[in-house]
């Protein structure tokens, strides 16, 4: 739990792992962005950024639905399953 605190407060970006650590990966991700307290739009575009391979679903939050959510991450999911 001390290690844990120290990377949610320690920065000004978004908590959790390092952006060093975030660079070095290399994996397909759908970037889903939010827009409240927990999941800035902000946030998400900073995962973009940092993860290579990643792919960024710039579609408001009141777009993301149960009609088009689903069929995104179906067709994410299929462009990767190689």
């Amino acid at each position: 739990v001390t290690s844990m605190g120290r990377t949610l407060i320690d920065r000004d970006t978004a908590p959790g792992a390092e952006p060093e650590d975030l660079l070095r990966l290399n994996l397909p991700a759908l970037i889903v962005p939010g827009n409240d307290h927990s999941h800035g739009t902000s946030a998400a575009r900073y995962l973009a950024e940092c993860l290579r391979g990643s792919e960024y679903w710039d579609v408001p939050v009141d777009g993301q639905t149960a009609d088009t959510a689903p069929a995104r991450m179906l067709a994410f999911l299929a462009q990767h399953n190689r």
